[in-house]
């Protein structure tokens, strides 16, 4: 009789990782202005892997920008226009490409005061305090500069 305990091990293993590798696309942040320069709203000092995700890290549920992102096939002058976190700021804006005028592999026309164009500006509420992400998840953003 054989031990099932490393087959058991090896197939659990595989399908707790198997969410991660199917619904995280990190290549999505080079077809988005600044896409690796979103800040984090609710990790202050921290940027988004996870744009137009719901978890900050990417993966998982699609927020409304990833929604409308998915739907417009790319970064698009309709898009870019669009205000799909609804805050009254434009995607384009948000991003610093306010004119809808960048192209992937080209610096966007701004590369500071960049917003988070999956998140309304003053009513998202973060799902923890940010100096509490620290105490759960052991991010250390207490100490990182805002």
């Amino acid at each position: 009789m054989t031990s099932t305990l490393p087959l058991l091990v090896t197939t659990v293993s595989v399908l707790l990782t198997q969410p991660n590798l199917a619904n995280s696309y990190p290549a999505g942040r080079d077809r988005i202005p600044n896409g690796y320069n979103v800040p984090d709203p609710c990790r202050p000092g921290r940027t988004t892997q996870g744009v137009g995700h719901e978890n900050p890290d990417g993966g998982g549920p699609r927020n409304m920008f990833g929604d409308a992102f998915l739907i417009a096939g790319g970064w698009t002058v309709a898009f870019c226009n669009a205000d799909t976190d609804g805050d009254g700021v434009s995607n384009g804006a948000e991003l610093g490409d306010p004119n809808c005028v960048w192209t992937p592999g080209q610096v966007p026309e701004f590369t500071t005061g960049i917003s988070h164009p999956g998140r309304h500006n003053t009513e998202y509420q973060c799902p923890f305090p940010p100096w509490l992400w620290s105490i759960l998840f052991g991010w250390s953003v207490i100490f990182e500069s805002v």
